[in-house]
């Protein structure tokens, strides 16, 4: 699985999969079937973020939202 963006979002994800891998594979289940093709979660901090999924290339892209 290709994952890029926000390291801050990345390491994120990192620790949801350490701690909450149920959780993460909710996450990346949902990107790739809700109709937007994007889920916004929030770190440990609070801080949000969205995981889009690209559909023609099968990769993951991590933005902070504003």
């Amino acid at each position: 699985m290709n994952l890029t963006g926000d390291p801050a979002g990345l390491a994120a994800l990192k620790a949801m999969q350490e701690g909450n891998r149920d959780y993460l594979k909710f996450l990346i289940q949902e990107a790739k079937t809700v109709f937007e093709h994007h889920v916004d979660f929030k770190d440990g901090g609070g801080a949000q973020f969205r995981l889009v999924y690209d559909v023609k290339t099968g990769s993951f892209r991590v933005e902070k939202k504003p």
